[in-house]
């Protein structure tokens, strides 16, 4: 009976991490500044954000200077509407500020930020306009971690594009997927459009550290109620 117990709690407590480590939350909660939409954590001690705002409009990477990363290929720094790309859409215009966009100089391709300087588990980010042929990817140490496509992201309506559809022009949390150190953005046709990219780490909500406390707890108290008997 007794090892049916401690067989029973172990299982839950691998049952609930593997919960923790799986169930990817996708949000959209945001900061509003002027026009812009940003992170909610913006500002905040251990985060960072990129504006692009320190670059140039027109440089390509890996040739873009006065980012947070470096970004390898297939990017480049706007502002405002162009043939190929589009602003993100903000609060009741397009944005006025500078943004990355990929692919270039090819109609499909992938950038790569391959060094943030540390492990995350937050990601957030201004996406303009999604497409079907966007997608995002996170890495550990080169092992690919999670990825989604603009059609994944639960959202009332399929990505189509719409540059100035609010379901279209989102401000998109990425938290419980693991930990990473690097990120890919990937499009299939023009383009990619973001801004106002965060990382950080965000503390575990007080409920699921509860949890965990609950089944550590419970598997101690078994293991020193068996020690005992055993002296």
């Amino acid at each position: 009976m007794k090892k049916m117990m401690v067989a029973l709690l172990a299982g839950a407590m691998l049952t609930l991490t593997a919960g923790l480590a799986s169930a990817v939350s996708i949000t959209y909660e945001k900061s509003i500044l002027g026009n812009e939409f940003r992170s909610i954590y913006d500002g905040q001690v251990g985060f960072q954000t990129e504006t692009f705002e320190n670059a140039t409009v027109g440089q390509v990477a890996p040739a873009i200077t006065g980012l947070l990363w470096n970004w390898d290929i297939n990017a480049t720094i706007k502002q405002g509407d162009q043939s190929q790309n589009a602003a993100p859409f903000g609060v009741s215009a397009d944005d006025a500020t500078k943004y990355i966009s990929v692919p270039n100089p090819n109609q499909s391709g992938t950038s790569t930020v391959t060094n943030l300087g540390a492990d995350y588990n937050y990601f957030g980010l201004w996406w303009g306009s999604k497409d079907s042929y966007n997608s995002l990817s996170f890495f550990n140490d080169n092992v690919l971690v999670y990825s989604v496509t603009g059609n994944a992201l639960p959202t009332p309506s399929l990505a189509n594009g719409n540059q100035g559809a609010p379901s279209d022009n989102l401000f998109v949390n990425f938290r419980d997927f693991g930990v990473f150190d690097s990120f890919a953005m990937t499009s299939g046709n023009y383009a990619f459009e973001v801004d106002n990219i965060t990382v950080g780490n965000v503390v575990p909500e007080p409920g699921t550290m509860m949890l965990l406390g609950i089944g550590l707890g419970g598997l101690a108290i078994f293991g020193k109620r068996r020690m005992n008997k055993e002296a």
